[in-house]
């Protein structure tokens, strides 16, 4: 297990639609890409007990949704689900990801249904290959 500062550190803040996003990205540019959509109220590093694993077999992509862990939270933002989908699918376009599979959690399996009636609708330019939806409990 890694700590939350290490997480950070191999991550990047990027620049999508206007916010500063931070972003993480790992495994080989030639498997398949997997989309990671963290849930309410937690941040990207949910994900960081099997990201290891992940990018094992595939080119992991993940970041915090707006108002979520260490990216902006402006104060005057919405928090439409439809503006978190605008921000995923914005970076997917920054990275060239054309096809991609998801796996989603709580809240974000919200955003990942966003993602899924954009490509229904032919609103998107880039294939979901595959959905995974979960919730998971913590039990003490």
């Amino acid at each position: 297990m890694i700590t939350l500062s290490e997480w950070q550190q191999q991550g990047l803040f990027e620049q999508i639609n206007g916010q500063q996003i931070f972003t993480r990205q790992a495994g080989s540019k030639q498997a398949p890409v997997l989309l990671l959509i963290h849930g309410y109220p937690s941040a990207s590093w949910d994900w960081e007990g099997m990201w290891h694993t992940l990018t094992q077999h595939y080119n992991v992509i993940t970041l915090d949704m707006l108002g979520f862990g260490l990216s902006d939270k402006p104060k005057d933002a919405l928090y439409l689900i439809s503006q978190q989908a605008d921000i995923f699918q914005a970076f997917l376009h920054k990275l060239g990801v054309s096809e991609y599979h998801i796996l989603a959690h709580d809240y974000g399996d919200t955003v990942a249904q966003e993602l899924l009636a954009r490509q229904v609708d032919d609103n998107s330019h880039m294939h979901i290959a595959s959905v995974c939806f979960f919730k998971w409990w913590l039990i003490s």
